[in-house]
């Protein structure tokens, strides 16, 4: 529910206020809203015992209520927060203009601000006494929830889900051939096996397992079958009838399963297909209903949305897991006409339209079969009429998501209360946007939601668990139940999602996608809480820009202009008062505008701007993320741009991406202790030197260096050892501008990097590649990327033990002719590319390594020859796919070559 991502954001805007440096609070404001904070404590644990109850109970009435909750609470966080800006605003000026005056004396003194909240005393007791009603309320209406009446619950329904209809498998043969051997291979061991099929809703679940249920071969060696849906209503008496009507024909009778089952199958094999499981218990109770026959003549087959469905005394059973993901386009296209036109081929006319809507289904299957339908009622073969579905131009898409919803939605209503906020959000972004991890998780944490939580096991669990976000993973595949966490670089939602998560959000007033001139006159605008524009130039209409500020001026906490990219300026105005998050990245600004500076409660900021930052920046003390890009790198020769000074004086900051800029560390004492991330800045080797003192827990660092021809490379390399010391450092990516490759200096014994690195990136040094023993010697490294002469010269040979945990190398950009790993390095190298090595002839590989892609871009033709050369060891594999655009015509070749014995086995 949104009240308590709500719930959440109030809590930590007062902890703020109470703990700040930045603010003094005067008479009784403490203690007026400390007493607030006290008295929401309570209302967490009252809101999250609805995670607990069962998901066939009915929850109307209690969203109903988690919407008043929420109103209330935004109601009074709009009062809090107004009251806030208004003093910080009111005492700026004078604040400033005292800093200005003993600036020669300044020594990293916090800008200050007297607050007195003695106004909100009154509104703070009725706030909390009109919470506590709500809480009543909902604490009544949580314990006696009615069971849900929208679904059929009849008997019936548990034993006849499966369709009478056969139609040919698309893009499942593969999964259930492997499905049908772990089955095949489980009889006969020690213990009883199992497999679970993990997926998003709609996505093909039940017709691989249907496929395996009834595949001739599992008839023929299996004698006893039962298939029951579960679903969300399910209870296990009822599953446990169900699998008894089927297998022996009882009706009737209060017997246990597990005694029928031990007095009935008498070592003869058996297969249970559980369908669309939603909660621990009946998998829970089924084995233990069954504990007694653990003999390796039963094996059970779970489809269900979610992981977190499989009770953990059930994951030790496990045979595997496999994840079922989206179909491919031709995949897609394949399934669409099939369901259209049958055994006919798609008519020549309609094939250029049919692979358009295919794409926009993003393959998944209950889309496409929907898209299908309507399709093949219309009857309409006209092209024009497809042309119209393809572009969108007509309600057919809408009718399809609209259908859908109800088979998605309860995967949304069902999320734990930490999740639903974010997985809302994940919506804001425009279609076909791949969300870089960073700036997600950005968003995420300056929104406010999680008290103390973390952001990246959020989107792992919504991910990896709840199967709701997407990312570049799509074929099925197995893994031991200890799921680890998984870094991914991008993500997003899929176009179905996306229109249910956007739907749900308007409706809460939570965000509101702008398109069309008419939707920012429209009474939807009112009130809500972000604005997201997907037409920039709206906002540069008068007419919409004076709607939405009367609409949402006093409530709107975001505005985020991800339209297409936008070349001249949009004003923005200073209308929102209450701004917390500002992304305007898609638009270009001449000057950095001046009216953002009196959005004082600004805790993320994004701009476009090639001018100089103001020296005011620090008027923004609340930042947590600046990120500032320029509109091209084009520069005056001889100006450097800096990154005002002032800016170490915005001591929340804990994000700083500003593309282009020089920084340089203050003499005074002054230091960025909460800053963990510091990418895309100019820097001499000296600053580096002075500012790595003053971020102490830097996580992720990248800088640009820009060297002459008569600098000293040693100097460069001490530029390494300063930021060795910094055991929090994760990521370094460090590029030299209009690299000089020298060949005549020493490179020194005690050159270190940081011990605990995962990611390197490095561009333009010019190091020999004997020097690389330091970087191979990192025991957590996992990805490499050198470009641009990063190291030089003809032949690497990586010593023996190196690059233990190395998953990803890139070299780019590089005069090296022969790569050649040593017995035992790059143990766990899975993806070597290789770009732009004019110079490149031999690729040598190891026995060891597995399942590895090799990716060749514009390199010497001599160097393909030697890869289609390379044998795989035994069991394993290579991919290889290479690129090149020396002839009139790109080609690209790709082939996979297995070694010996090789089988697909667990991931």
């Amino acid at each position: 529910m949104t009240a308590y991502g709500a719930l959440n954001s109030l809590r930590n805007t007062i902890d703020y206020i109470l703990h700040s440096f930045h603010f003094s609070l005067v008479h009784l404001s403490r203690s007026i809203i400390s007493f607030a904070y006290e008295e929401l404590q309570p209302l967490q644990e009252i809101l999250e015992k609805l995670d607990s109850t069962r998901t066939s109970k009915s929850r109307k009435k209690v969203n109903a209520l988690d919407g008043r909750i929420r109103e209330l609470i935004w109601e009074f966080q709009h009062l809090l927060e107004s009251l806030l800006s208004q003093q910080i605003l009111s005492q700026a000026d004078q604040v400033y203009d005292e800093m200005k005056e003993r600036v020669s004396e300044f020594q990293g003194e916090r800008i200050r601000f007297s607050i007195d909240m003695q106004f909100l005393q009154h509104e703070v007791l009725s706030f909390i006494e009109r919470l506590k009603d709500l809480e009543e309320e909902y604490i009544y209406e949580v314990d006696n929830m009615p069971e849900d009446e929208d679904e059929d619950d009849d008997e019936q329904s548990i034993v006849s889900s499966r369709s009478e209809t056969k139609s040919k498998m698309i893009g499942l043969s593969d999964q259930v051939q492997q499905l049908k051997v772990d089955i095949m291979e489980g009889y006969g061991r020690i213990s009883n096996g199992s497999t679970v099929v993990v997926g998003a809703a709609g996505i093909g679940k039940t017709a691989l397992a249907e496929a395996v249920f009834e595949d001739p071969e599992i008839l023929s060696h299996i004698e006893h079958r039962a298939w029951v849906r579960v679903g969300r209503k399910s209870r296990f008496d009822e599953v446990s009838r169900g699998i008894l009507a089927q297998m022996f024909g009882i009706t009737q009778g209060d017997g246990e399963l597990g005694a029928y089952l031990e007095e009935r199958l008498q070592g003869e094999k058996c297969l249970i297909v559980l369908d669309d499981v939603w909660e621990t218990q009946i998998l829970d109770s089924l084995f233990s209903s069954m504990k007694n026959i653990d003999n390796g003549s039963i094996h059970i087959l779970v489809t269900t949305r979610d992981m977190h469905s499989i009770d953990p005394t059930f994951s030790f059973r496990l045979c595997n897991i496999a994840l079922v993901c989206f179909l491919n386009e031709e995949e897609s296209k394949e399934l669409l006409c099939e369901k259209v036109f049958g055994e006919k081929e798609c008519p020549f006319q309609l094939d250029k339209a049919a692979t358009k809507i295919a794409k926009i289904c993003e393959g998944l299957p209950l889309t496409i079969v929907t898209v299908a339908d309507i399709l093949s009622k219309a009857q309409n073969t006209d092209p024009k009429y497809w042309d119209d579905v393809a572009e969108m131009r007509n309600s057919v898409f809408t009718d399809v998501y609209n259908q859908i919803s109800k088979v998605l939605f309860p995967s949304y209503e069902y999320l734990p209360q930490y999740l639903k906020m974010p997985f809302l959000y994940m919506a804001v972004f425009p279609p076909d946007y791949d969300i870089p991890h960073s700036k997600i998780t950005n968003m995420l944490a300056t929104e406010g939601w999680f008290h103390r939580g973390n952001v990246w096991d959020c989107l792992n669990e919504l991910c990896s668990y709840r199967n709701l976000a997407l990312f570049n993973r799509r074929s099925i595949f197995t893994f031991p139940w200890s799921v680890p966490f998984r870094e991914f670089k991008t993500y997003r939602l899929h176009s179905s999602w996306r229109y249910v998560c956007r739907v749900e959000a308007q409706k809460k007033k939570f965000y509101h996608i702008l398109k069309k001139l008419v939707e920012g006159l429209e009474d939807g605008v009112k009130g809500q809480h972000c604005l997201c524009l997907e037409n920039n130039l709206l906002f540069g209409i008068k007419e919409f820009r004076q709607s939405v500020r009367l609409n949402c001026a006093t409530s709107t906490h975001s505005l985020l202009f991800f339209g297409t990219y936008h070349q001249y300026p949009i004003p923005i105005g200073d209308d929102f008062k209450l701004l917390g998050k500002l992304d305007a990245l898609n638009l270009r600004l001449y000057t950095f505008p001046s009216e953002i500076l009196t959005l004082v409660l600004l805790k993320y900021l994004a701009l476009t701007c090639n001018g100089e930052l103001p020296t005011t920046i620090s008027k923004l003390f609340n930042l947590q993320v600046l990120i500032i890009h320029p509109h091209s790198n084009i520069r005056i020769c001889g100006v450097p741009s800096y990154v005002p000074i002032q800016i170490w004086d915005m001591k929340e900051l804990k994000h700083i991406e500003i593309l282009g800029k020089s920084l340089v560390a203050p003499c005074r004492p002054a230091s960025l202790e909460k800053l963990s991330t510091l990418v895309g800045v100019n820097a001499s080797i000296c600053t580096i030197l002075e500012f790595s003192r003053k971020v102490p827990w830097i996580t992720k660092l990248g800088v640009q260096i820009e060297l002459t021809p008569y600098d000293d490379h040693n100097d460069l390399l001490s530029c390494f050892g300063c930021v060795s010391t910094h055991e929090n450092l994760k990521i370094l990516k460090c590029s030299i501008i209009n690299p000089v490759v020298k060949y005549d200096y020493a490179f020194p014994s005690s050159f270190m990097l940081p011990p605990w690195l995962k990611k390197l990136h490095l561009s333009g040094m010019g190091f020999s590649w004997e020097f690389m023993d330091v970087i191979g010697s990192l025991p957590f490294l996992k990805v490499l990327k050198l470009r641009a002469y990063a190291f030089r010269g003809p032949k690497w040979e990586a010593r023996e033990g190196s690059f233990a945990k190395l998953k990803f190398l890139l070299i780019e950009d590089s005069d090296l002719v022969q790569w050649k790993p040593t017995s035992g390095s790059f143990r766990k190298l899975t993806f070597l590319s290789m770009k732009h090595c004019y110079k490149l002839q031999e690729i040598h590989w190891l026995p060891h390594l597995r399942t590895a892609t090799i990716e060749l871009v514009n390199c010497n033709p001599v160097a393909l020859s030697c890869v289609e050369q390379l044998q795989p060891g035994t069991n394993n594999f290579i991919n290889v796919t290479a690129t090149s655009s020396f002839d009139e015509k790109p080609i690209t070749i790709s082939f996979i070559r297995y070694g010996p014995e090789f089988e697909f086995e667990s991931d």
